[in-house]
């Protein structure tokens, strides 16, 4: 009986022992990883899902618009457009599951001269931390320091000729996010 298991065995191991054209076609493995890595930096990392998805990308003034471009040129196609007229147009964009804000581009003969945004956050805390992303962001962006005047945060950056402007709006258990961007010629 003992000699049936090692015939067996013998014979079962036997192919694959013989399958190879060459013995040292296994023996000399050299593995190389084929896999590069992304050297790009994401600009956005660190910041939350909501500040993601309301600021986009860290190019132009907002969402990748810089002042100065036409009307055609600020079209959001993901977002859906709830107003437009000659001189603005609103989009609402959701930003979790019960947050929401308004962005409205305003124009100036055809050119984008400001875009006002109203967040409507479900507490206060959530308030305070995207607040505290963008006016962060925005600082660092425009190498400003932030001005506190009359309950609104200010940016103002003459060299980019564009300022911001933070406030808290409604009362006192619930309160919106009004973001302003500006363009100073527009003043």
């Amino acid at each position: 009986m003992k000699h049936i298991f090692r015939i067996l065995a013998i014979a079962l191991f036997t192919p694959l022992f013989f399958s190879c054209n060459d013995f040292s076609e296994n023996t000399n493995i050299v593995t190389v990883d084929t896999l590069k890595t992304d050297t790009v930096v994401d600009p956005l990392a660190g910041y939350s899902s909501k500040f993601k998805t309301l600021i986009v990308t860290d190019s132009g003034v907002f969402r990748g618009r810089k002042f100065g471009i036409s009307k055609k040129q600020t079209l959001e196609t993901g977002l859906e457009k709830i107003e437009e007229d000659t001189v603005s147009t609103t989009y609402n964009i959701n930003l979790s599951a019960t947050e929401y804000g308004d962005i409205m581009y305003t124009f100036n003969k055809d050119a984008f001269t400001s875009v006002e945004v109203f967040i409507y956050p479900k507490d206060d805390s959530s308030l305070q931390a995207l607040k505290a992303e963008l006016v962060g962001f925005y600082s660092k962006k425009i190498g400003s320091t932030v001005v506190n005047k009359k309950n609104k945060t200010v940016l103002l950056n003459p060299d980019e000729n564009y300022g911001i402007e933070w406030s808290e709006e409604g009362n006192k258990k619930i309160k919106d996010l009004r973001m302003y961007i500006f363009s100073l010629s527009a003043l």
